[in-house]
């Protein structure tokens, strides 16, 4: 039955790509109006254990409720021989990005023998058109401890077009103090107790710190509005010190307003 369904979708998906554009980013109203409820249809392409090739592709579905910031939900991955999960998964929107994990299985068929590794991850929201995408590299793990799987990507497509979307607005990417792309960093990551958050101004600016899990709910505060020099700096994090237990985590950084953040895997 889910594999009809996931089907079907994709059928209609493909009966409207008319409609579709350039990918792009939301501009900041559209940010603010979007609601991700509804079905989105694409691919998960899971990674070899270099990271880097792939190793298999599945058909992958979400079914998602926003609520406020929160997400709730159900994914559904189908392998070529009809194996299928689904699987609920739980999340919060930060910024353009929407922070998920998927936490248990509700229905499956599959082999004996085989694992369905849990996927979570920042995945960034974007549009094709007038379609909402959620799309990015995501992670993988096994359930109960959080080891590492190979990880992958994932790349969906809302079935229904949004409202709230014009499809002649294209924004640039972040930019603000922060000093190229990738300078927002946590590690070690994944980590059992402790690891350290790490930005790098371009700039001065004032600098809040904070850590959330994945339900959105604030479990830390290292920095409130902080006057920082322009350079790299360092933030220990230590999950024992909140009372955490092995999950998602998210570090969001803010400086001078603008909203920066990095996804956390705790394991025992």
């Amino acid at each position: 039955m889910k594999k009809l369904t996931l089907t079907i979708a994709s059928v209609l998906f493909i009966i409207s790509a008319s409609t579709a554009g350039v990918i792009s980013d939301l501009s900041s109203n559209e940010l603010k109006s979007t609601d991700l409820s509804g079905k989105y249809v694409g691919k998960r392409h899971q990674f070899n254990a270099d990271k880097k090739t792939i190793m298999q592709t599945f058909e992958y579905e979400f079914e998602l409720k926003q609520e406020g910031n929160t997400i709730t939900g159900v994914s559904t991955i189908i392998k070529e021989n009809g194996d299928y999960a689904d699987i609920k998964l739980r999340g919060t929107v930060v910024g353009d990005k929407l922070y998920f994990e998927e936490y248990e299985i509700a229905n499956q068929s599959k082999d004996a023998n085989m694992v369905w590794c849990y996927k979570s991850g920042a995945l960034s929201i974007k549009k094709d058109g007038d379609r909402l995408k959620l799309t990015g590299a995501t992670n993988s793990y096994m359930a109960d401890y959080y080891i590492p799987c190979t990880g992958g990507m994932t790349d969906l497509t809302k079935v229904e077009s949004s409202p709230n979307l014009d499809p002649n607005v294209t924004i640039g990417t972040n930019g603000g103090v922060l000093n190229g792309e990738n300078t927002l960093t946590v590690y070690p990551n994944p980590f059992v107790e402790n690891t350290q958050i790490s930005y790098t101004l371009s700039a001065d600016a004032k600098v809040s710190t904070e850590v959330y899990d994945i339900t959105g709910r604030r479990v830390a505060i290292l920095e409130t509005e902080t006057a920082q020099t322009a350079g790299r700096h360092a933030i220990n994090f230590n999950a024992k010190n909140y009372g955490l237990a092995a999950g998602v985590l998210i570090a969001k950084v803010s400086i001078d307003g603008k909203i920066y953040s990095s996804e956390m895997v705790q394991m025992k």
